[in-house]
């Protein structure tokens, strides 16, 4: 399952578990397979390279900090 954000934590707040699709972007909820809804790549410039991170959030974020999943 995707979701699209229009606006995700800024990259350096959040810690390394949510860098990685560990935790929840907007909760820090530890996620599985089944709980876990995946936000697509993200670009993230670091000087005058640009890559791509992979943030996952919970079903109950899954339309926005505030949203409820539908």
């Amino acid at each position: 399952m995707t979701a699209a954000l229009r606006r995700l934590p800024h990259y350096n707040t959040l810690s390394q578990a949510q860098r990685r699709g560990i935790t929840c972007v907007w909760c820090g909820l530890v996620l599985t397979a089944a709980s876990a809804v995946d936000l697509g790549p993200q670009p993230l410039r670091i000087l005058d390279y640009t890559t791509s991170w992979f943030p996952r959030t919970c079903r109950q974020h899954a339309n926005g900090p505030e949203g409820e999943a539908s």
